[in-house]
């Protein structure tokens, strides 16, 4: 880069004022420094290796290490397949999958978040008053539930104590989850506006849980999975 930057190559600037020159100068970076290395990084490491090495018996484990076959890893396959040295080919879906799969794994938190929002909404709903939402926490409504699914006359529902139990801490740790995957940031509503929004514990006051008329405060386990 160095090298390039002192013969003064058009593309290397101090400030990119348009789109356009800062997506050449990247591409030109990748086909120019990157990928120029990597092609002769092989034969760089050795060179180096051989300025270190001090005995016979270190070359000679070295030269052993070099002809070992390379176990291919995934990160080698994403290289390869952003070099695209052939411009009639088109792997845009592929690249753009590889690129969202963080966002595709948080994705498996859409069947927690979906129990934890059924089991509030049709399940513990029906034991808490519209004036009660701003005081009673999410501990206190599922042990209001406890009580009520063990009296006599739903003994039918006391094996699903421990079900609720497990459906609520899974509920929990998805929020949080999607907490630090988004940096605590979600949209409020449908537009690019973001807020902050806070990690949730047992202790948590149930209408920052429940839907409500009001959709931009609250309601956050639906919000994360809009």
């Amino acid at each position: 880069m160095a090298f390039l930057s002192q013969n003064l190559d058009s593309w290397i600037q101090p400030v990119y004022t348009t789109l356009n020159g800062e997506l050449n100068a990247e591409r030109e970076f990748k086909d120019k420094v990157f990928y120029f290395i990597h092609s002769k990084l092989a034969e760089y490491k050795a060179y180096i290796n051989q300025l270190n090495l001090q005995t016979q018996i270190q070359t000679n484990l070295q030269n052993f290490i070099d002809q070992t076959p390379v176990i291919i890893q995934f990160t080698h396959f994403k290289t390869e397949l952003h070099r695209l040295t052939n411009p009639q080919l088109s792997l845009k879906v592929l690249q753009n999958i590889l690129n969202s799969f963080d966002f595709l794994k948080i994705t498996k938190l859409i069947y927690d978040l979906g129990q934890f929002y059924l089991l509030l909404h049709q399940t513990y709903t029906q034991l808490i008053e519209r004036n009660e939402f701003f005081q009673i926490t999410l501990e206190e409504l599922y042990e209001r539930g406890q009580k009520y699914y063990n009296h006599s006359h739903y003994q039918q529902y006391q094996n699903e104590n421990k079900t609720h139990r497990s459906i609520i801490e899974n509920g929990i740790e998805a929020i949080n989850t999607y907490h630090t995957f988004a940096d605590g940031l979600i949209q409020p509503g449908a537009c690019d506006a973001t807020q902050r929004f806070t990690k949730i514990t047992f202790g948590t006051p149930v209408n920052y849980l429940l839907t409500t008329d009001n959709y931009d405060e609250g309601d956050i386990a639906m919000r994360i999975l809009r």
